[in-house]
């Protein structure tokens, strides 16, 4: 009040119980939790509107008051922080809730595409080992050391009690995974949740050999046309 009686009556007041989630000497701007709906005057009793920034992704439920953005946990993206960044997944943990997506083929392993009977299967150190008959190689690395032949397969003995994949002695299968045929403990295809099994049917060999063709033409090669069509 001594700054207004001191301007000569023109300056230097101060507003008090702002209203409309208004904030500042002079309540012209959105308070904290609240931005600028440029849309409206700052009159309008709408023109701050409530962040909602989301209660796990976001890192505080203050955003900011000219874009509306909320800060993100890592991972996480959208302008409340409500969906996963690309490459990421979303987890139940509300500390990380957006984890990133574990490659299908990670970096000590190399895509294979194959045709194989299951001949034979034994434990071996909590792995289960199956050994194969390869009747046909669609795809492989060229320092691959896989042929056609008897090979093996390791799953994880916890992935065998769950039954993923079910594995049968006697049948066919395509096989879409991991040649660790370099890894001198487990040699052959280490099989986990991102390995692709299929029972074999007559129609996949005319299939798979029309992709690999579309691969030598630049075309990316693409399994999951094979996985279409109910052939599972």
């Amino acid at each position: 009040m001594e700054l207004y009686r001191m301007s000569n009556y023109k300056s230097g007041g101060m507003c008090i119980n702002c209203r409309h989630n208004t904030a500042g000497v002079h309540c012209d701007y959105c308070k904290e939790g609240y931005y600028r709906d440029r849309k409206l005057p700052m009159t309008h009793r709408r023109a701050c509107k409530p962040c909602n920034c989301h209660p796990v992704g976001a890192l505080s439920r203050y955003c900011n008051q000219t874009t509306a953005q909320c800060p993100c946990k890592p991972g996480v993206t959208g302008i409340t922080c409500n969906q996963c960044a690309k490459g990421y997944q979303q987890s139940r943990s509300p500390i990380a809730p957006c984890v990133k997506v574990v490659s299908a083929f990670p970096e000590d392993g190399f895509d294979a595409a194959l045709e194989a009977q299951v001949i034979a299967k034994e434990m071996v150190d909590g792995w289960l080992k199956y050994r194969l008959a390869i009747t046909s190689i669609y795809k492989r690395p060229p320092y691959s050391r896989l042929r056609r032949g008897e090979d093996s397969i390791w799953i994880p003995e916890q992935n065998f009690q769950c039954k993923c994949p079910r594995i049968r002695l006697g049948k066919k299968y395509l096989i879409l995974g991991l040649d660790n045929t370099l890894n001198p403990n487990r040699p052959g295809i280490v099989l986990n949740k991102h390995t692709v099994v299929m029972a074999w049917k007559d129609d996949f060999d005319e299939r798979l050999r029309r992709l690999i063709r579309d691969e030598h033409h630049g075309m990316c090669l693409d399994f999951e046309k094979i996985k279409s069509n109910n052939v599972v």
